[in-house]
């Protein structure tokens, strides 16, 4: 055991340190703006011509009524030595260029499309040994947020508590309190798993303008989060998996609680909120168990930059995938009235792909930090 497990260590290793990885991102132009400024309506139409000509070109578009906006403006102009420009429209910033006014497509225009066309354009590369070279770009944030998401799901916390609840309404024999009860618990898992990955990319969005601070946390966050993922596949090629915080107090307080509320077949109303109350604190005490995944995950959002609404939309795929497993194992319940879980030994090996996906993107985000490259 300890051979094969030493060797899978060593081509992990061997894999993070061989690699190769080029960080020039696809060009970026950042765009300061007030909705009632003719200049930016002008600069507007042309940046919306421009993302027709070169639809790879990244547009991120901000308005100054924005708090947060004003915030992130006034850091870029301080590293950019250009203060003076903080209180005046529009800005644009382009690499370490930053553009103040705009005219038209033949004057400042044409000066935007230059710096364009200058920014680096090399695909982000990662040389790796037998495999070459594999474009990391090939791989945008959605396809991230569903391996992430789906392999964040074989969480034995939270299908443990799932299987108790369905197991307590299996004995009801009715498919309507199946579906509900069971529902309450998805919707309320769902909801408050998203509000902390929310969170986390809000706690990482305060930094997000010190580039190498955000860069060096998602990097020891997922090196670190990479080993522990890595000691506990060990741990479970031994033990099997468990779930290490299932057996607290507050757990047990409130598993008591809704196993009670069924004996005495209390109303609906107090079993959805015994559910609902167990559901969340399943939630938020077993986050611990499986947080690199989530957390290294909204890092890297906020390493883009994003609008709320895609940044909003990536959580919630994180989540559905999330909590894929757990829907399966509800809609069999409501279907064929019994219990059907995942088979132990793939748990296991999702816990090894885990920790070397953080290992990777751990590595990815130092050697950007220390610029290694």
């Amino acid at each position: 055991m300890k051979t094969i497990t030493g060797v899978l260590f060593g081509a992990l290793v061997y894999f993070l340190l061989a690699g190769t990885l080029r960080a020039q991102a696809l060009p970026e132009i950042r765009f300061f703006y007030s909705e009632t400024c003719p200049h930016c309506i002008a600069e507007h139409k042309f940046l919306d011509i421009l993302q027709e000509e070169s639809p790879t070109i990244i547009i991120s578009r901000y308005p100054i009524s924005d708090p947060e906006n004003r915030i992130l403006l006034e850091n870029i102009l301080r590293e950019a030595d250009k203060s003076e420009y903080l209180g005046s429209v529009p800005i644009t910033v382009i690499g370490n260029n930053v553009i103040l006014g705009f005219d038209n497509s033949e004057g400042i225009g044409s000066q935007i499309r230059n710096l364009v066309n200058a920014e680096p354009k090399q695909s982000e590369k990662v040389v790796i040994p037998i495999i070459g070279n594999t474009d990391l770009t090939n791989y945008p944030l959605p396809l991230l947020a569903i391996m992430l998401g789906f392999l964040d799901g074989f969480n034995v916390c939270s299908l443990g508590a799932l299987a108790l609840i369905l197991g307590l309404v299996l004995v009801l024999q009715d498919r309507k309190k199946i579906l509900l009860y069971g529902g309450v618990f998805i919707l309320t898992t769902a909801i408050i798993y998203g509000a902390l990955i929310f969170l986390w990319h809000r706690v990482f969005m305060l930094v997000a303008s010190y580039t190498m601070f955000l860069e060096l946390a998602i990097g020891l966050l997922g090196v670190i989060g990479g080993y522990t993922f890595f000691k506990e596949y060990q741990a479970c090629r031994k033990l099997g998996p468990s779930c290490k915080f299932g057996n607290t107090p507050l757990v047990g307080k409130f598993s008591r609680i809704v196993q009670n509320s069924f004996q005495k077949k209390a109303s609906w109303i107090s079993l959805a909120s015994a559910i609902f109350s167990f559901a969340a604190v399943i939630t938020i005490v077993e986050f611990p168990c499986s947080a690199a995944l989530p957390v290294v995950f909204a890092g890297v959002l906020a390493d883009h930059n994003l609008q709320p609404a895609f940044y909003l939309g990536l959580i919630a795929l994180f989540v559905l995938l999330y909590m894929l497993d757990e829907l399966i194992v509800y809609v069999i319940a409501v279907t064929r009235m019994s219990i059907w879980l995942s088979n132990p030994k793939f748990m296991i090996y999702t816990v090894l792909i885990e920790g070397i996906l953080l290992f990777a993107i751990g590595t990815y985000y130092l050697i950007n930090a220390f610029n290694l490259v």
